[in-house]
C-alpha cells in the first residue's frame, strides 16, 4: 500500500491545504482546504494533484462572469446589444405571434388594435393603431428598428 503524501500547507491554484480529513470521500484520501475567497472546501487528493480542482468554485464563476460580460459588451453598437434584436421568432408567451407586437383596445370604441414597440437604451418607443398583428410588425416594429437601432438605417 502506497504511503500518503502530506499536502498540508501546499497551494493548488486558489486552494491552500489545511489538513487531511479523517474520513475518506469515495474511498479516497481527502483534504480540507481554504480558498483565497475565504470559503472552505474538502477535496480529494487526486483532484488537487492533477489540477482538476483549483478553487472552491469561485474561479469558474469569476471566469464565466468575465467571459460572458466581455462577449456581451463586444456586441454593443452605440450602447445597444444588437443580438437582442435578431430573429423574428416571438417568445412562447406571445399573444400575437410576432416579436414586439401587443394587442390593446381603443379607449372610446373598445375596438381591438395592435401596437408595435421596441425598447432601446431604456427608452420605449411605440407605433399604434394597426388592425392586424402582421401590419403592426411589418409596418410598425420593423420601422421602429430602422429608426432607433444603430446601424439599421435603410
Amino acid at each position: 500500500m502506497a504511503k500518503t503524501k502530506d499536502l498540508t500547507g501546499k497551494r493548488f491554484g486558489k486552494l491552500m491545504v489545511m489538513h487531511q480529513l479523517k474520513e475518506k470521500i469515495d474511498n479516497r484520501i481527502a483534504w480540507h482546504c481554504l480558498c483565497d475567497c475565504g470559503n472552505e472546501v474538502d477535496v480529494k487528493s487526486v483532484y488537487l494533484t492533477t489540477g482538476q480542482t483549483k478553487s472552491c468554485g469561485c474561479l469558474k464563476k469569476d471566469m464565466n462572469n468575465k467571459n460572458l460580460r466581455e462577449q456581451y459588451d463586444s456586441k454593443r453598437v452605440d450602447g445597444v446589444v444588437t443580438p437582442l434584436f435578431k430573429g423574428k421568432t416571438p417568445r412562447k408567451d406571445s399573444s400575437t405571434g410576432f416579436r414586439g407586437v401587443e394587442k390593446y383596445y381603443t379607449r372610446k370604441s373598445k375596438e381591438l388594435r395592435y401596437r408595435a414597440w421596441i425598447t432601446v437604451k431604456g427608452e420605449r418607443y411605440y407605433k399604434s393603431g394597426f388592425e392586424t398583428p402582421e401590419d403592426a410588425y411589418y409596418k410598425g416594429r420593423l420601422e421602429l428598428e430602422r429608426k432607433h437601432l444603430p446601424g439599421r438605417k435603410d
